[in-house]
């Protein structure tokens, strides 16, 4: 019962069954949780006095504790957020024209070591539970207020720990949970082995967002090692095969490095790599990060590696960044504050 989080709210009521109690508790309950934002037992003044008290002993909510936060002037804030068991992730609630937008971790540092992220510097200490995952937005929707919009985009790599994550993603969905539309949702990886058949299976029409980087094998598995024993050609066949199963475009993200994979002719790379697949291409200025080398492009490259895919037929953003006053980098905020207190894992 401790971990109510990670049952799906239609299951609630069975478990407040097998208390004791009458069902319609755990439908209620779960209402209080999901739909009015509660965050503590006492809050759900339906639920029998003493079933609140024993709730409140046995099952607390709101298990995680803010250690730190970093606002910026456009009003992302990140919050770096303490586990039970001392781990911490990252959370971050950012602003936007279709109302606010919350970026979810997955996993407990990262075990893909992107070549120009923070998250995955000391590699993965775990992987997160549906329950922590979901414990992110309601954090965020207390501290910050509603959200429209979701992004499983922060520490972490969703394709290792896909049974979460779906499992996340179906109580954000689901009208007993959060109740918000597929197409609200965006779930990013880099396409590790069997993730992306397997989120197709699924079947629900969240947006995809592959992370690419490169136009190139040699270079993405410099940049991305941990996906180095696949082909950039073989994860576009499994996206355009995830497309043709739910029918929703996906995007393609690519961080622009100064000097890496920003020159005109790796722009033509790419535009060759996506010309005519069902997708949009998400260009991310390099927020720096202090251990790395590399260097954010210069206004003008971005905007020319921009139009060279635009030039091509391709529907392209060139991403405004936001919280760049904010440790905006993925990882950023917890390495600044807090040290590895385990050893790193592989996968």
């Amino acid at each position: 019962m401790k971990d109510l989080l990670n049952h799906h709210p239609s299951a609630w009521p069975e478990i407040f069954a097998q208390m004791g109690v009458a069902k319609f508790h755990g439908r209620n309950a779960a209402r209080w949780v999901f739909q009015r934002g509660a965050h503590s037992w006492t809050e759900m003044t339906d639920l029998p006095a003493n079933l609140r008290e024993q709730l409140q002993a046995e099952a607390p909510l709101g298990c995680a504790k803010l250690l730190t936060s970093s606002g910026a002037k456009d009003g992302a804030e990140k919050v770096l957020l303490e586990l039970e068991d001392s781990a911490t992730v990252e959370a971050v609630g950012m602003p936007g024209t279709a109302g606010r937008t919350v970026c979810l971790s997955t996993q407990v540092g990262c075990p893909v070591r992107c070549a120009f992220c923070a998250s995955g510097l000391e590699g993965l200490g775990r992987n997160l539970s549906q329950g922590e995952i979901l414990e992110q937005a309601l954090w965020l929707r207390r501290a910050q207020g509603p959200f429209q919009r979701v992004v499983i985009m922060g520490m972490g790599e969703a394709g290792f720990n896909l049974d979460a994550v779906l499992g996340a993603l179906d109580v954000l969905m689901d009208p007993e949970g959060f109740g918000m539309s597929a197409r609200r949702i965006t779930l990013s990886t880099v396409g590790p082995k069997g993730a992306l058949p397997r989120i197709a299976e699924w079947g629900r029409p969240v947006t995809l967002a592959l992370s690419l980087h490169a136009p190139d094998d040699a270079l993405r598995h410099e940049l991305v090692p941990g996906v180095a024993k696949r082909t950039i050609e073989e994860t576009l066949t499994e996206v355009d095969e995830l497309f043709a199963a739910n029918g929703r475009e996906y995007t393609v993200e690519y961080v622009l490095l100064a000097g890496v994979n920003d020159s005109p002719d790796q722009a033509t790379a790419l535009a060759d790599l996506l010309f005519q697949r069902r997708c949009h291409v998400n260009l991310i200025p390099y927020n720096p990060v202090e251990e790395t080398e590399f260097d954010r492009p210069s206004d003008y490259s971005m905007e020319s590696f921009a139009k060279r895919l635009q030039d091509r037929g391709l529907s392209v953003t060139l991403r405004r960044s936001l919280g760049r006053q904010a440790d905006a980098a993925c990882g950023q905020l917890r390495r600044r504050q807090r040290p590895p207190s385990r050893p790193a894992t592989e996968v």
